[in-house]
């Protein structure tokens, strides 16, 4: 096993680069290469079926064409750099390859992987993947680097055994000249030879550190002469005693002895005292409009810098960027109330605010739900398992088999009245209604009751033969044993759920518990977080997933979306319609790329 640890490699005036390296060592069908120089990062790996012992030559020369093609562009633009990868691919030998090529102009990452591969980006606390290779293709990206930005360049196998949770530990404990040599007793368990990855860290260098540390000294100095008074204690004394100078002045100059006198002494005291309560008017004002001030420079202080964040992710992950931009709309509209209405702190951060969402609505466009089209109706549940579309009567408990575009093919009557909830497997849908949970075969609609009296059943999921339920009375998972459908505990430990509403199985359990997902794998939890969703998922979402699917699917209904989540827990994108939240149920055709969605007891479709 080979790995490299800490390399500064300047490639500008404007960024540093911060470089780690690991990869495992070859054997006779596999050999890998973790490869960095002159602002070019590459990680490849090569596998061969049979073991011919030129794989170590194969690989070496496909390198080596990677790097003529690169070195020899004039112009190095995203689409030149991909066809110089596509060229060097073209004449190697068939075997089994990964290979992710990175290089930076500027602040810009080009990003290209052929066949298997995958780039996650760490900023900040986020973590997720940005770019990810598909089998038999080349494809190129492109996105914003943020100074401090960790990026991770991965050969295929390399992201199968160290998945971006695992990473995500490892990179969020260590410097990334450290990183290679915890990630060498990973790869050194059971390598297979094509496991290769590069962890560079860009950190942008100011074109004039001195002005960027005057321009620094010049905002704090700003900021804490706003905190200041504007009128000093001193400076009030002077402006109290002149008025009484004044006011002797008049009394002085008065004739003595004259009724006048009085009268003139009286308004004289009387003029004095109005300048005086106009004057502390005035500067409890000015020193208010100075509080405010310094309130708003905090604010935008603190604000900028997350804006700019946010618009650095929209060419790398548009989901997280959408909600980065919630997240700070929602502490702006929070820190408006602190100011009056009509005030020029208001109005500045209402124009502010509108920034936010105006790349809010452009990103929630992109995010709408397209070619929504009603197929079917009087229908309240629909399910889609092993390519079958299902639709069921919520009244009456009867079954459409539809067609993608909606068509019924078959309908079957189960007299199960008052569905509660629908689950279906290859051969089978599942109902529970009024007579309990009945089965019935999608070929020939034979229909009979298999569980008579559930407990609180909320939610059913079918797993290959087996039946699971969501039992909401002692929160729980009930497992149904296939054929005799006798009922037993799920969870082999002591699991406390608090409130669940959802579940989905894809071999293990998902369920929406306390506004969390959760995850359950042969009755025992698993470590399992959400990254990107600001306010969690709502209490009454929907959960739908499936074995060979790469998502979990979640119909949010406060927000009115669908959420599809990576299985690794990043947020891979949402979508958004209104009438989402009158939903009852929804599936997901992921191979079809189509949502299936029951509202107002119509189905409904609309583009994954």
């Amino acid at each position: 096993m080979h790995f490299y640890s800490r390399r500064w490699y300047s490639y500008s005036m404007e960024a540093n680069i911060l470089l780690s390296k690991i990869v495992s060592s070859p054997t006779d069908t596999t050999w890998s290469q973790a490869y960095s120089t002159l602002n070019l990062y590459i990680v490849l790996s090569i596998m061969s079926d049979e073991s011919s012992g030129n794989i170590v030559n194969s690989g070496k020369e496909l390198f080596e064409k990677l790097q003529r093609e690169y070195f020899s562009l004039d112009e190095k633009s995203l689409e030149n750099i991909k066809k110089s990868v596509e060229n060097a691919i073209e004449s190697a030998e068939k075997k089994s390859i990964s290979i992710v090529l990175a290089t930076i102009n500027k602040d810009i990452l080009y990003l290209v992987i052929a066949d298997g591969g995958l780039v996650v980006l760490k900023r900040g606390d986020k973590i997720g993947k940005i770019a990810q290779g598909e089998e038999g293709k080349t494809v190129a990206f492109s996105g914003k680097l943020a100074s401090d930005d960790i990026v991770i360049l991965e050969t295929s196998d390399f992201s199968k055994k160290v998945p971006i949770k695992k990473l995500s530990g490892i990179l969020d404990n260590l410097e990334v000249s450290d990183i290679s040599e915890s990630l060498a007793p990973i790869i050194h368990d059971n390598p297979i030879g094509t496991e290769a990855a590069v962890v560079l860290q860009y950190k942008k260098v100011d074109e004039d550190p001195q002005a960027a540390t005057d321009s620094r000294a010049a905002v704090d100095q700003q900021i804490a002469g706003a905190r200041k008074e504007p009128i000093q204690q001193e400076q009030k004394e002077n402006l109290i005693n002149k008025i009484k100078g004044l006011f002797l002045f008049f009394s002085n100059k008065l004739p003595v002895g004259s009724f006048g006198r009085n009268k003139l002494t009286l308004l004289a005291i009387v003029v004095l005292a109005i300048i005086l309560f106009v004057s502390i008017i005035f500067e409890t004002r000015r020193q208010e409009n100075a509080r405010n001030e310094t309130l708003l420079a905090e604010i935008m202080q603190e604000s900028q810098p997350k804006y700019d964040e946010a618009l650095a992710l929209i060419d790398l992950n548009k989901g997280l960027a959408l909600v980065e931009f919630e997240t700070l709309k929602k502490t702006l509209e929070q820190d408006r109330s602190k100011f009056k209405e009509k005030s020029s702190q208001a109005k500045k951060l209402d124009e502010f605010i509108g920034k936010v969402e105006n790349e809010i609505g452009k990103l929630g466009a992109g995010s709408t739900a397209a070619n929504q089209k009603q197929l079917f109706e009087n229908v309240g549940f629909t399910q889609f398992k092993e390519g079958t579309l299902v639709a069921v009567d919520k009244s009456s408990g009867k079954i459409f088999v539809l067609s993608d575009e909606g068509a019924s093919e078959e309908e079957f009557e189960t007299e199960n009245d008052n569905v509660k909830a629908v689950a279906a497997n290859e051969s089978y849908v599942f109902i529970l209604g009024d007579n309990g949970i009945t089965r019935t075969n999608k070929s020939n609609g034979a229909t009979n009751v298999i569980v008579e009296n559930p407990d609180k059943t909320i939610a059913l999921d079918a797993f290959g033969n087996n039946l699971y339920s969501l039992n909401a009375e002692n929160n729980s998972i009930d497992k149904y044993q296939a054929n005799s459908y006798l009922q037993s505990d799920y969870f082999t430990d002591r699991v406390l759920l608090r409130s669940p509403v959802s579940m989905a199985i894809d071999g293990s359990i998902f369920v929406i518990d306390d506004g969390k997902i959760r995850k359950f794998t042969r009755g025992s939890e698993d470590s399992f977080t959400v990254s990107g969703l600001a306010d969690g998922v709502s209490q009454d979402s929907i959960l739908f997933t499936s074995i060979d699917y790469a998502s979990i699917y979640v119909l949010d209904k406060k927000g009115a979306k669908v959420i599809a989540v990576s299985k690794d827990g990043n947020l891979d994108n949402q979508y958004l319609w209104g009438r989402l939240a009158d939903a009852t149920s929804f599936a997901v055709d992921e191979q079809g790329k189509k949502i299936y969605v029951t509202i107002d007891n119509n189905l409904y479709s609309f583009d994954l």
